[in-house]
């Protein structure tokens, strides 16, 4: 099955009572309080939902043990049965939203805060203006994480840095960056190596940095700051991150040379709609 809409982002069209779509939620999370966050409900609400549904049951759904909830086994035949009802009824909801050739619904893309700073303002204006019923979810992520959601179908469209090979994908090249050192002007004695631990970085390039102390950070603008305010550090940074930073000055010749591209699923763009969304999409990130 190919998910591609939310069927929950749908006011009038869930099939399933509340308490069933609770149910679900805290069966596959495991944990009140953390299911009553993601479902923004209070987590005694949450609780008397569960209770609600096992007494029209007449059955427990779950057990409390040390390690947290657990399934009962009438928990676990029920779960499934719901699961698969769910999961046929969003296959037969997402195929009618996708046999329209005019887009509607929401579309979820994935990137990098490095590059979304570059390609993010041309996309919700190009969808914006093609496409004004249709709503984003944007998620800030490193590119694998996007590359696997994608093949998932967790998400729609991806923006990723790196040459993808998988047949399931279609990638389209839509610009480049370069990865440098950076630090400041005044930065002499160095002692400190900053790396985001999502990036692909050569061990040639790890040994010319071996006595430093490495910290590790995942987000590029945390390390650029830091670097900007901190004279003894160094920091292995997009072009694309450290441009927005005037005091960084790059320390060396580039790094290395990586691809930026637009992907999605192949299965994505068999409908006439989410084609001409991909390609508006492509066309923003190119052209601008």
């Amino acid at each position: 099955m190919t998910k591609v809409y939310r069927i929950d982002t749908y006011k009038y069209v869930d099939a399933f009572q509340k308490e069933i779509t609770y149910f679900l939620t805290v069966a596959e999370i495991l944990n009140i309080s953390k299911a009553a966050e993601l479902l923004r409900i209070q987590q005694s609400g949450l609780s008397r939902a569960i209770q609600r549904l096992e007494s029209d049951l007449g059955q427990k759904l779950f057990q409390r043990k040390n390690i947290g909830l657990v399934l009962t086994p009438q928990g676990q035949r029920f779960y499934k049965a719901v699961k698969d009802t769910k999961l046929k009824w969003e296959e037969n909801f997402n195929h009618l939203l996708n046999d329209s050739d005019k887009p509607i619904g929401r579309i979820r893309i994935g990137l990098h805060s490095s590059f979304g700073q570059i390609y993010l303002p041309k996309i919700i204006r190009s969808v914006g203006e093609k496409f004004p019923q249709l709503e984003l979810d944007v998620f800030d992520q490193a590119s694998f994480q996007t590359t696997r959601k994608i093949l998932d179908n967790e998400i729609d469209f991806g923006i990723v840095v790196s040459q993808i090979k998988s047949p399931e994908l279609i990638q389209k090249n839509i610009g480049s960056d370069h990865l440098s050192a950076y630090q400041t002007q005044s930065s002499k004695i160095l002692t400190h190596l900053l790396i985001n631990p999502d990036t692909q970085i050569s061990n040639t390039v790890l040994k010319k940095y071996g006595q430093l102390k490495k910290i590790q950070i995942k987000n590029y603008d945390l390390m650029a700051k830091t670097v900007s305010e901190n004279f003894f550090a160094i920091a292995l940074l997009p072009e694309s991150v450290a441009s927005h930073y005037p005091k960084l000055l790059a320390s060396g010749l580039p790094i290395a040379r990586v691809q930026i591209s637009l992907i999605c699923h192949k299965d994505k763009i068999k409908s006439a709609a989410m084609k001409s969304i991909f390609d508006v999409i492509l066309g923003a990130c190119r052209n601008g």
